[in-house]
């Protein structure tokens, strides 16, 4: 890729992105093909130890320079080649040229080696061993990747296959597969049929590879939005087990890989006729449904894999797919707008109010067992089985989660130009994000043995307390310092102020101040050190920089709106970084406290939870409503209409969890009181009483917080009384509830200043270019 950048080429000849073995080959498929076979390795080599190891990957070794060096020689004294940008002219390469050759001919002794180690593991390893090994995930990531490289590799040979050089490349990729083939041959992996869903799922994941790489020129943001929601929706169906099964990640990725591909062939390609869009998405569960009964049969036997719960998941799963490929069949058509304003409501209310009802009755389940004392470990900690519902659960309703979301957007995309929308031009600010990301990056590695702590007690029964170490929160300190220092400078410069936005991240960054106090310290621990201050003070001012940024100059870049795709892209990234600040000071201040958690959870697994509602609220009440905003100008008729009409989806799809998120809340404090046979707090919340009254209750259970945590009796050294942390977590709770409501009313509210202050002439125009 450098040589590429700086260098010049005529575009007379192939170039870099004209070889797609040179750029999805080499760029993806290789390194992860390497990954996957080390992994294998170093799994094997803990178990075992094979004579003459070395002297074997040596010998594979360099039987892999030697092809590789041939078809370079081949290339390089071919007469007449396919010229390209490495081979300007017969005899001749570029330094782009000897660099790829020297690649070349190194990557394959890479190659050979690594799978010489691997099979060298394997031959002395028991059958069982051998069995695991070749049908884990990543043995289908490794074949699908071989498999993939070799496809890429003959379509690129292909253009020169009359070549000499043409040929050699040929030969030398057949045989490369004859030395897998033979090497799977003499593990006799045709004896066993579980072998066959290995064989099944790398055959799907190779097919999603080759569709993808040859769709990829003609994918948009509709595409890559479908293509979201289906890969969520695969993984929730996956996810789809019995209690005490755990989700299988071979079955996850052939789910993945056929939604996948169906969604990707039908945004590209667009079929003409409606029954072929509808019957796609049968196909693909059909398929997915298939690999379920195989590792049924093959895993689990005398259990029926597909059960009542999975056909639910598989209906939900066939509608997103319906919902996001349907979208692609409404692309270009701009007078609909009636039409569009329907869809997006109806699609927006059957997400919110009827799948919803699944989502909840699932995770009420995991309530009630939350709250079953009998199911519990000894110590009145959760047990194993419980953590890993939890974990089943979880996945399954974070994936249905962005499915629906992407679902929503996926339409809202297509139906949009009906709907009044202006595309967006302005550039987004990559520098300053790659800025930002790059300091918040750096935190993961300078606090990772603290976040380990943080979460490796998660499988303890009796976690102990963390050793008190205060320079990791002041790291953290010192990166989020940099951010802000950072973002006030860009947001000064920018010299434009968004009173709504700048609301909403008030309110976020105290969610998230919450999210991290509570977790790290309050829930655990007495007081705060004056290190812990320091770092919730600086992380929070840097999540309130990075959210009010989010919102305001990276929506409307310099006055103008962006591109909706890299704005959506660039917010994205600022949700990840809010995610590992508040990962990193969570774990820090914890450590700083040095007192052992006393939730259920540790406390990293809080604030993602955490952080996971807050990116909810700030995409749905924050980020869609300013981009909306800006993306359809004051100028057009109807702009009221267009921009609820827009919005309609979205917010019926989030209103009936967020009111049920604010109640569940609250039912954990009651559950959490039950089993942990404490009597506090005596003020509530109870279960019989209703929302309105809990609602009303909130008051009175922030000022119990207030006065809990501002006590000065009682050294630090002390454990939280039974009482005290139930105070403690009711007014967590109840904080946290009272943030939401808050930000919804102002995002209500100032939704009306927002849209008169847009209400003047449309936005500047495009500069010239230079």
């Amino acid at each position: 890729m450098a040589f590429w950048s700086r260098g010049t080429y005529t575009s007379a000849i192939p170039g870099l992105f004209d070889f797609r073995s040179a750029t999805w080959g080499d760029g993806l498929l290789l390194p992860l093909l390497a990954l996957c076979l080390r992994v294998s390795t170093r799994r094997l080599a803990a178990q075992y130890t094979p004579s003459h190891r070395w002297r074997a990957v040596v010998i594979g070794a360099l039987m892999g320079v030697a092809v590789g060096a041939a078809v370079i020689v081949a290339w390089a004294r071919d007469e007449h080649p396919v010229v390209n940008w490495t081979i300007p002219r017969a005899g001749e390469l570029t330094a782009a040229g000897i660099w790829h050759a020297a690649f070349l001919v190194s990557a394959c002794g890479c190659f050979a080696g690594l799978g010489t180690d691997v099979v060298k593991h394997l031959r002395v390893a028991d059958a069982a061993v051998v069995q695991k090994t070749l049908t884990s995930s990543w043995a289908c990531v490794a074949f699908a990747c071989m498999a993939g490289y070799a496809w890429l590799a003959v379509a690129d040979a292909e253009r020169a296959d009359a070549t000499v050089g043409g040929r050699a490349s040929l030969v030398a990729v057949t045989i490369g597969a004859v030395l897998v083939a033979a090497a799977l041959v003499r593990l006799r992996v045709w004896r066993h049929l579980a072998y066959l869903s290995t064989l099944a799922v790398s055959s799907v994941l190779t097919l999603f590879t080759v569709v993808f790489v040859d769709a990829h020129p003609d994918m948009n943001s509709l595409a890559y939005a479908s293509l979201t929601s289906v890969t969520a929706s695969g993984l929730g169906l996956a996810a789809t087990t019995r209690e005490g099964s755990p989700l299988s990640v071979v079955e996850a990725l052939g789910a993945c890989g056929l939604f996948g591909t169906v969604t990707v062939y039908a945004s590209t390609s667009r079929p003409d006729h409606l029954g072929i869009t509808l019957a796609l998405p049968l196909l693909a569960v059909a398929g997915a449904v298939s690999l379920r009964w195989l590792r049924g049969r093959l895993h689990m036997p005398g259990q029926s894999p597909i059960t009542g719960e999975y056909g639910v998941s598989a209906g939900m799963s066939a509608c997103l797919l319906v919902a996001s490929l349907f979208a692609t069949t409404l692309v270009g058509r701009k007078d609909e707008y009636i039409t569009g304003g329907f869809i997006l409501t109806i699609a927006g209310a059957v997400l919110g109010g009827v799948l919803f009802q699944y989502f909840k009755a699932d995770y009420v389940d995991l309530m009630a067992m939350e709250g079953d004392a009998a199911r519990r470990s000894p110590d009145g900690r959760p047990s194993r089985a419980q953590r890993r519902a939890a974990t089943r659960v979880w996945t399954r309703m974070a994936s249905y989660s962005v499915a629906a979301f992407s679902a929503i957007l996926t339409l809202t995309i297509a139906l949009a130009p009906s709907l009044k929308w202006s595309p967006g031009s302005a550039q987004v600010p990559w520098e300053i994000l790659l800025c930002v990301g790059g300091v918040t990056a750096a935190l993961v590695p300078a606090t990772g043995r603290t976040v380990v702590i943080a979460w490796a007690t998660a499988d303890v029964s009796v976690p102990s307390a963390p050793e008190r170490s205060a320079w990791p929160a002041w790291i953290c300190a010192g990166g989020a310092t940099v951010i802000s220092i950072v973002l006030l400078v860009v947001l000064v410069r920018d010299g434009a102020l968004n009173i709504l936005a700048l609301l909403q991240a008030l309110v976020m960054m105290l969610f998230a101040s919450e999210g991290i106090a509570g977790n790290g310290v309050w829930l655990h621990a007495k007081r705060l050190t004056k290190t812990s201050t320091a770092t919730l003070v600086s992380v929070a001012v840097a999540t309130g920089l990075i959210t009010y940024w989010s919102m305001s100059s990276l929506v409307r870049p310099e006055g103008r709106s962006a591109n909706v795709g890299w704005s959506l892209l660039a917010w994205a990234c600022c949700a990840l970084a809010v995610l590992l600040l508040m990962v990193t000071a969570t774990a820090t201040v914890y450590r700083a406290g040095g007192r052992r958690y006393r939730t259920d959870y540790p406390p990293v697994k809080g604030v993602m939870q955490d952080a996971f509602l807050l990116t909810i609220l700030w995409m749905v009440l924050g980020w869609l409503p300013q981009t909306v905003l800006a993306h359809v100008p004051a100028s057009v008729d109807e702009r009221w209409a267009a921009i609820g009409t827009l919005l309609a989806g979205f917010m019926l799809t989030f209103c009936p969890p967020f009111l049920w998120t604010l109640e569940n809340n609250d039912t954990h404090v009651c559950r959490q009181r039950e089993v942990r046979h404490a009597t506090a707090p005596t003020h509530g919340p109870f279960f019989e009483e209703s929302s309105s009254h809990r609602i009303s209750a909130l008051p009175d259970r922030i000022a119990r917080y207030s006065h809990v945590v501002a006590a000065e009796e009682g050294e630090d050294t002390e454990e939280l009384s039974a009482g005290d942390f139930m105070d403690r977590l009711s007014g967590h709770t109840a904080v946290q509830n009272a943030l939401a409501l808050v930000l919804v009313v102002i995002s209500v509210v100032g939704a009306v200043g927002v849209l008169s202050a847009f209400s003047g002439p449309g936005e500047p125009p495009a500069p010239p270019p230079s």
